[in-house]
């Protein structure tokens, strides 16, 4: 029995070198991402970038609206109804 368990889930914070490859950017793409404003900066403490900031940051560029972002409403406003339109 194997006691060696490997989760293939990738890490929450990571560091220059695995965004580059768990994204596909290259050096110069991800410096050049890092001077947008909107980009996640690295976290101080870990001096690491969130890769699910960094996943919505994509979202959003590609117009994918995250309902965990709170950019889709919980119930939409009910309207007049048109059944008979």
């Amino acid at each position: 029995m194997n006691q060696h368990v490997r989760f293939s889930v990738p890490p929450r914070f990571m560091n220059d070198t695995e965004l580059r490859a768990y994204f596909g950017l290259s050096e110069r793409a991800l410096n050049r991402l890092r001077c947008t404003p909107t980009f996640p900066r690295k976290d101080k403490l870990t001096n690491r970038t969130d890769r699910r900031a960094v996943d919505l940051y994509f979202d959003r560029r590609a117009g994918i609206v995250s309902s965990a972002s709170g950019d889709i409403p919980v119930a939409a406003i009910d309207g007049e109804e048109n059944f008979d339109d």
